[in-house]
């Protein structure tokens, strides 16, 4: 076909879009009065809301390519808001949403219906606009766009219609739809209509949260499902939580298989993690077949020494993380595919698929098996085989076959060590490319608690009222890491603004005279902290007595969960070990008077905490240890962490006493 054929045919597709979303539109008329009661008693049910969606429908339409028999997809979206108090027409006049590369705009409409003296509704056309808000994620650069609609000079009591239509450019990625907005909705939809030979799955996720009421139905050689929910409340959102797909119900859509008209056998799609990977490995199967001299000498080079396995990738690993700038970069299909390593080191910058690629070209030239892996972080809640399409994974790294052994290598974070992956993946999956016809799914481990850790040791004198001091911290594992990660990154103030706030301790009154940070890039990259400071006016002086609260640092003091109607859990970002030593010099003539008792608590397989005092003629010594066993707290363990939380509080209000000698 020639390019001005395939032109005049995208062109004709792109028309025929636009008719049939504008053929979705209503006929120019008024409301009947009939809309104008049920919408005030809708106002009437939300009175405390500033306005609510009195309908939010959205439609994905599964059809056969006219041209060349391929499915095609669109998603046909209808908002209708009815602002309700005095302050809807300028706090709640915009409707928000997105597009990409993949979901591209077809079709936006705007019309109001404003109250009229007859008891029904005036249609304007004329009184919206639209701004391009700029891209959504946080990558360097990233397709996904943001759309304002917004509406002007309307009084309350309107109610607004916002419409627009996407073309999904590949139905392996549908659109998926969620239950959650940031103002109520008074009724909603979700339908998805496809021909009867096309074969779909949902997950339903969160589902629990809501009453969703599901519908079939077989007409004129379609298939119809139906989702729908009334009367939600705005959507909250959380802390400690790594997204909201852990809450917000979510519905998503995808096709196993379909059987096009006098077709013998189906055509798989997304059936299972089979299907799932011999879709993707097709994006990478024709990566890193032969390297150029270039880079293969650079492979060549920093491996001639070695004696395992494991030291070429490690050298390779860092040289990676050390010559390869990571910058973010989504756009279409650059979004999912990796670049050949050869364009990456020609270019010396990529994201995380071109870092993986660049250790796997470079790993395979010196004769490693290694290969390309998919994940997703904590972010995404989703596991394989319950949802096997692209929405399970949001990164790339490089998966290496050591022996028994799979080791990963993630170019994205040069403060870990080889063999260390990041806290945001443990517990997930990778999804391994082996070949056309293999795949294999690895878990990545947990990381045990006595892996990452802080030793803190305090040393405090008393001056006058003021407590003179200076600490050392050291550190393993993924506290080590961000701490050389910000001594990386942060720079000048912001360094030492940073650094005051991790060492704060004692009270507002807390004075940073100096520190040193010292990171290290050999062996398990540990780091060390070393400072002085002052907290004044924090030791009391009661007559003959000195009253000083020896728990300067209160780690977990925060740990309680305050929101009785939160059904989600809280998530910690890794285990951890952390002891911390208080030692305060006694001064000349005093001894210690008074001394509070050990303590201990937690709770089993999430947290504990053990404290204790010592003291001699010279000192106090105040011992904490603490212990994070989970990467998690379930909301059924709320209440009983909260009293082990408010336990540990009162101890941290326990002080020592010193007494002048007579």
């Amino acid at each position: 076909m020639t390019n001005h054929k395939k032109y005049m045919l995208h062109m004709n597709k792109t028309v025929s879009l636009l008719v049939a979303a504008l053929l979705l539109t209503p006929a120019l008329k008024a409301q009947k009065t009939e809309d104008r009661v049920k919408n005030e008693s809708i106002a009437a049910k939300y009175k405390d809301d500033n306005a609510v969606y009195t309908n939010y429908t959205e439609k994905l339409v599964i059809s056969q390519d006219e041209y060349d028999g391929s499915l095609v997809a669109n998603t046909y979206v209808t908002m209708n808001k009815l602002l309700i108090s005095d302050l809807a027409p300028t706090t709640e006049n915009m409707d928000v949403f997105d597009f990409s590369d993949f979901f591209q705009l077809r079709h936006v409409s705007c019309v109001s219906y404003i109250p009229d003296k007859k008891g029904g509704y005036k249609r304007v056309d004329d009184n919206s606009g639209f701004s391009l808000a700029g891209q959504v994620g946080g990558s360097f650069y990233d397709d996904e766009r943001l759309v304002v609609a917004y509406y002007t000079a309307l009084p309350k009591g309107t109610v607004t219609e916002t419409r627009y239509t996407l073309e999904n450019m590949d139905v392996t990625m549908l659109n998926g739809f969620s239950f959650g907005n940031q103002l109520p909705v008074a009724a909603t939809k979700f339908i998805v209509e496809a021909p009867e030979f096309v074969h779909l799955d949902f997950a339903i996720k969160n589902k629990d949260n809501i009453a969703i009421k599901q519908d079939k139905e077989v007409r004129d050689g379609k298939t119809i499902y139906t989702f729908t929910a009334n009367n939600l409340r705005p959507a909250k959102q959380y802390n400690l939580v790594p997204s909201s797909a852990y809450y917000v119900p979510r519905i998503m859509p995808y096709i196993t298989s379909y059987r096009l008209p006098g077709a013998k056998k189906d055509s798989v799609i997304l059936r299972d993690a089979d299907a799932l990977a011999r879709h993707h490995f097709a994006y990478v199967k024709d990566l890193n077949i032969k390297l150029d001299t270039p880079l293969a000498r650079i492979a060549e080079q920093i491996t001639k020494n070695d004696k395992t396995d494991r030291q070429k990738a490690e050298h390779i690993y860092n040289w990676v993380q050390d010559h390869i700038h990571y910058i973010a970069f989504e756009k279409g299909l650059q979004g999912l595919v990796p670049r050949p390593a050869d364009t990456v080191y020609k270019r010396m910058y990529g994201d995380c698929k071109d870092m993986a690629s660049m250790c796997m070209g470079m790993c395979r030239h010196v004769g490693l098996k290694a290969y390309f892996a998919t994940i997703g972080t904590r972010a995404i809640p989703y596991a394989i085989d319950e949802i096997p399409t692209q929405s399970c994974f949001n990164h790339m790294i490089c998966a290496v076959k050591l022996g028994d052994e799979w080791l990963f290598l993630d170019g994205t974070d040069n403060t870990q060590p080889i063999g260390a992956n990041r806290y945001d993946m443990q517990d997930k999956e990778a999804f391994i490319y082996i070949d056309a016809a293999h795949h294999n799914t690895v878990k990545i481990p947990v990381v045990p608690a006595d892996k990452n850790t802080v030793t803190d040791s305090t040393f405090l004198r008393i001056d006058n009222k003021d407590l003179k001091g200076k600490v050392t911290q050291h550190a393993t594992g993924y506290d080590a890491w961000e701490m050389t990660y910000v001594k990386k990154y942060v720079k000048g103030k912001d360094l030492d603004d940073m650094v005051r706030t991790r060492l704060m301790r004692g009270s507002d009154n807390f004075t940073q005279v100096k520190y040193e940070l010292n990171t290290t890039n050999k062996g398990n990259k540990d780091a060390g902290l070393n400072a002085t400071f002052t907290v004044g006016e924090y030791a009391h002086k009661v007559g003959k007595d000195y009253v000083v609260n020896m728990n300067l640092a209160r780690t977990y003091k925060n740990l309680r969960m305050n929101d009785s109607e939160r059904k989600v859990g809280y998530f910690f970002p890794y285990k951890e070990k952390v002891k911390e030593v208080v030692v305060l010099d006694i001064p000349e003539g005093y001894k210690v008077t008074h001394m509070p008792a050990d303590a201990h608590g937690g709770m089993d397989g999430v947290w504990q905490y053990n404290i204790s005092y010592k003291a001699d003629k010279k000192q106090v010594v105040l011992t904490k240890e603490y212990q994070l066993q989970s990467l998690s707290l379930g909301a059924d363990k709320f209440a009983a962490n909260n009293k082990i939380v408010d336990q540990l509080n009162k101890e941290y209000k326990e002080s020592v006493i010193l007494t002048a000698k007579k």
